[in-house]
C-alpha cells in the first residue's frame, strides 16, 4: 500500500486519519498512472467496476471515487493541469453521461454510477445512443469508469473491445468490504468469453488482488443525496419502468438461463442465493420462472 492524494486530503480530512492522504495498493496505482500518462496522447480509456459476490453494497462506488481522485492527481502532476474531481464527475444515467462528457475539460475522470443503461437490448433507443456516443467521444480524451452490478450483463463490444480493464469489487469472509481483483484487458476478455454462459468468475485468474479503504473522496452528503434522487426517477423508455424494476427483470433472465441450461437445479440455486443474501426458496424461484418464462 502507498499513500496518495496527500495535498488534496491533509490530516483531518477523514475520521481516524493518521497522516496526509489515503492508502491505495501499489499495483493499482501503477496501472492507473499509465492511463493518466497516456491520456494526453489523444486517448480515451474505459474501466468497468462490477461485483462477483453480491450486486449492491460491496463498495464499488467508494473504490471508483478513490481511483478518480488518484487518477486526477496524477494527470495534474504529469501534464501540469488543474483538473478537479468532485461529485460533478459522477453521473447516474446515460443521458447525464453524454451531457457531462461535453462539459468536463479534456483528461477528466467521469464515473457512471450503476450503469444499467449499458445492458439495454442492442436495438433499443438507449443502446443506439450510447454506441453513437462512445464512437464519437474518443476525441474528448476522458477516463471513464462504468459501475455495473453484473459484468456479464454488458454487451460484448463494451466488455471485450471498448473497455480497458475490469475490477471485481467483492465481499470476503462475513460480508467484509474492501476487497477487489483487477483484470487486465486480455484477462477481462477471456473471463467474459469463457464465463458469461454460466456467470462463472472462476474461469480466469485476475491480474492481481488488493484491498481498499471505505472512504468517500467527494462530498458524501451531496453524493448520497444525488444517488437517492436518481433512484426515484424513471427511465425514459416506452414502458416507463424504473431502474430497479429493470434490474430485477435482468436477474430473472439470468435465472432462466442458468436453470434451463441444466447447469444448476432450483434447489441448489436457492441454496446459493440464500448464502449470498437473497432469501428465495425453491418454490418462489419456480413461481418466478413460470410467471416470466414468456417474457424472457
Amino acid at each position: 500500500m502507498t499513500k496518495v492524494c496527500k495535498q488534496q486530503f491533509p490530516m483531518g480530512s477523514f475520521p481516524k486519519q493518521q497522516s496526509d492522504g489515503f492508502h491505495m495498493p501499489e499495483y493499482l496505482c501503477e496501472n492507473i498512472s499509465i492511463y493518466a500518462k497516456k491520456i494526453a496522447d489523444d486517448m480515451q480509456f474505459l474501466g468497468v467496476l462490477s461485483s462477483s459476490t453480491f450486486e449492491v453494497r460491496t463498495g464499488k462506488s467508494t473504490l471508483a471515487q478513490q481511483i478518480g481522485s488518484f487518477y486526477t492527481e496524477k494527470v495534474n502532476e504529469l501534464h501540469k493541469t488543474d483538473i478537479e474531481f468532485t461529485d460533478k464527475n459522477i453521473v447516474f444515467s446515460y443521458k447525464e453521461l453524454m451531457d457531462r462528457a461535453m462539459e468536463l475539460p479534456p483528461m477528466s475522470c467521469l464515473i457512471l454510477d450503476e450503469g444499467d443503461d449499458l445492458a439495454e437490448h442492442f436495438a433499443s433507443k438507449i443502446a443506439k445512443e450510447l454506441r453513437k456516443f462512445f464512437r464519437k467521444s474518443g476525441q474528448l480524451n476522458l477516463f471513464i469508469i462504468i459501475i455495473m452490478p453484473d459484468f456479464f450483463e454488458l454487451p460484448k463490444n463494451y466488455a471485450i473491445t471498448r473497455s480497458n480493464f475490469l475490477i471485481d469489487v467483492k465481499f470476503e469472509n462475513d460480508f467484509e468490504r474492501g476487497f477487489f481483483e483487477f483484470y487486465s484487458f486480455k484477462k477481462k476478455k477471456w473471463l467474459y468469453i469463457k464465463g458469461k454462459k454460466y456467470q462463472d468468475w472462476t474461469v480466469e485468474e485476475p491480474s492481481f488482488k488488493g484491498r481498499f479503504l471505505g472512504l468517500y473522496t467527494v462530498n458524501k452528503e451531496i453524493y448520497l443525496r444525488r444517488k437517492k434522487e436518481d433512484l426515484k426517477k424513471y427511465d425514459d423508455d416506452e414502458k416507463g419502468e424504473g431502474r430497479l424494476v429493470k434490474r430485477y427483470k435482468n436477474r430473472i433472465r439470468i435465472l432462466m438461463k442458468i436453470i434451463t441450461s441444466g447447469f444448476l437445479k432450483t434447489a441448489e440455486l436457492a441454496k446459493r442465493m440464500t448464502e449470498a443474501g437473497d432469501k428465495m426458496d425453491r418454490t418462489l424461484i419456480t413461481k418466478i420462472i413460470d410467471n416470466n418464462a414468456s417474457e424472457v
